[in-house]
C-alpha cells in the first residue's frame, strides 16, 4: 500500500484505476492507459506528491502522442495562462464567445459608490452578466468565500447605480470564473444569492473543462513549441484556443510572433494534431 500526498496536504492511497480512467478520458487507449498506469505504479513511493505523479503520467503520454498529453495537461494549461490574470480575461471572453455570448473586457461601469472595472461583460439571449475573473497562479488553490462575497458586493453596487441612473447596464446575475475548485462556503453563498460559478470541475456538467472538452477546445498553453513571450503575444492578438492557429496561415502568425516561417509552420502542425487526435 502506497500513501501519497495531495495538492491540500491531504492524504490517500495510490489507486491505479484513477491513472486509467484520466488517460482514457484524454484520448488514449484502454491499452496505453494501462500501459502507463504499470509504468507509474512501479515508480510511486509512500509520501509522492499528487504534482510528481501527474508529471510522470504526462511525460508518458507525451512518448505514446502529443495528442492525448495535452488533453491531460489542460487544467496546468490553464496555470499557465499567467501569472497575471489579464490572459485569462481574455480567455473567458474567447471561451463565451464560442457560446454564442457577446463579451467585452475590461469595461468602466458606474456603481451608487465607486466605478469598477468589470472583467467581461457578457450579453447572451438579451441578458447581461457581470464577469470577475478569478485567476491561480498555485496549483490546489481554491477560489473562497472571500471571492465570491467580493463579487456580490460588486454587483449589488452596480445594480444600485443602474437604479439611481449612474449606469446603463442591467446585469442579470453576477458570475465567478476561476481556473480553480471553490470552497464548499463559496458554492454555499452562490447558490443562496444566485450568483453564476464555472471553474474545475464545478458545475459538474458545466465546468470550465467541460466547456472546453465540449467544443473541443485547447488553449495555446498546451502547446509545447511555443515559450511564454510567444503565448503572451499571441493571446494579445486574439490568438488563445489551438483552434484559432489552425484558422491562421503562415504569413500572419509570422509577423505578429516575429518567428520564422519554419517555427511558425512546426507550431500550426502540432495546434492541428491537437485538434485533430482530440477531435
Amino acid at each position: 500500500m502506497v500513501w501519497i500526498v495531495k495538492r491540500d496536504g491531504r492524504k490517500e492511497i495510490f489507486d491505479r484505476k484513477k491513472i486509467i480512467r484520466t488517460c482514457i478520458r484524454s484520448g488514449a487507449s484502454k491499452e496505453i492507459a494501462e500501459e502507463i498506469a504499470r509504468e507509474v505504479e512501479k515508480k510511486v513511493y509512500d509520501g509522492i506528491n499528487t504534482e510528481k505523479i501527474l508529471q510522470m503520467v504526462l511525460e508518458l503520454l507525451e512518448e505514446k502522442t502529443l495528442a492525448h498529453a495535452a488533453k491531460y495537461d489542460l487544467k496546468m494549461a490553464l496555470f499557465r495562462l499567467g501569472p497575471t490574470g489579464y490572459e485569462f480575461e481574455k480567455f473567458v471572453k474567447k471561451l463565451l464567445e464560442e457560446y454564442n455570448f457577446k463579451a467585452k473586457t475590461n469595461v468602466y461601469v458606474s456603481g451608487k459608490c465607486v466605478t469598477h472595472e468589470i472583467d467581461v461583460i457578457a450579453e447572451k439571449n438579451g441578458k447581461k452578466y457581470m464577469i470577475e475573473c478569478k485567476f491561480h497562479n498555485i496549483p490546489g488553490s481554491y477560489t473562497g468565500l472571500k471571492e465570491v462575497l467580493y463579487t456580490y458586493a460588486r454587483f449589488l453596487d452596480l445594480k444600485e447605480g443602474f437604479s439611481l441612473g449612474k449606469n446603463d447596464i442591467k446585469f442579470e446575475s453576477a458570475w465567478l470564473f476561476t481556473n480553480t475548485k471553490f470552497s464548499s462556503d463559496a458554492k454555499k453563498f452562490a447558490r443562496c444569492k444566485g450568483i453564476l460559478l464555472t471553474g474545475w470541475k464545478y458545475p459538474r456538467s458545466e465546468s470550465i473543462e467541460r466547456m472546453l472538452e465540449r467544443k473541443k477546445l485547447y488553449p495555446i498553453t498546451v502547446l509545447r513549441s511555443i515559450n511564454k513571450k510567444i503565448e503572451e503575444i499571441l493571446i494579445n492578438s486574439n490568438y488563445v484556443f489551438c483552434r484559432d492557429i489552425i484558422k491562421s496561415d503562415v504569413e500572419t502568425l509570422s509577423e505578429i510572433t516575429n518567428l520564422k516561417p519554419n517555427a511558425i509552420k512546426k507550431i500550426i502542425e502540432e495546434a492541428q494534431n491537437i485538434v485533430n487526435k482530440n477531435g
